[in-house]
């Protein structure tokens, strides 16, 4: 089943996480991270796109905050999806079969909270590449880093 979640800030929360986190119209989260849009439409926190059959996400839900210089920890963030709503698709030709939007509070935790959750990763194999083989081998020759001498 193919999801388009979107993860909105509820009414008034746009504000109050803007005046939490001292940040002004064009600074906040969604326009760091889609330069160049409107400053209006930043009440979009994140969109996941999900084929896998797992739940969508459910009241009491808190999005992620990674790391930028270190993408592999990551701890809860301030976001709690406090209502959700799905609407199938009409039309059968549609790229999802449903589009999912939680209406998201900022709550934010304690600044103690450590980055202390670790990604988990599988190692890149040739099934990554569903097979190929030539792909792979160009993919482990572009990571490779040059030894210091």
């Amino acid at each position: 089943m193919r999801k388009l979640i979107l993860f909105n800030a509820e009414r008034g929360e746009t504000q109050k996480y803007r005046e939490s986190t001292q940040t002004r119209i064009g600074e906040s989260f969604y326009r760091v991270a889609n330069a160049g849009s409107v400053p209006s439409l930043t009440k979009r926190i994140a969109e996941y796109y999900d084929c896998s059959d797992r739940p969508l996400p459910s009241i009491g839900y808190r999005l992620t905050e990674t790391v930028p210089e270190d993408r592999d920890s990551f701890r809860d963030s301030g976001w709690e999806v406090v209502r959700v709503r799905e609407y199938p698709a009409i039309d059968p030709e549609s790229e999802f079969d449903s589009i999912c939007i939680c209406y998201c509070a900022y709550k934010p935790l304690n600044s103690e909270d450590k980055w202390t959750k670790k990604a988990y990763r599988l190692p890149v194999s040739i099934d990554s590449f569903g097979g190929d083989k030539a792909a792979f081998d160009r993919w482990q020759e572009s990571q490779k880093q040059p030894a210091n001498a």
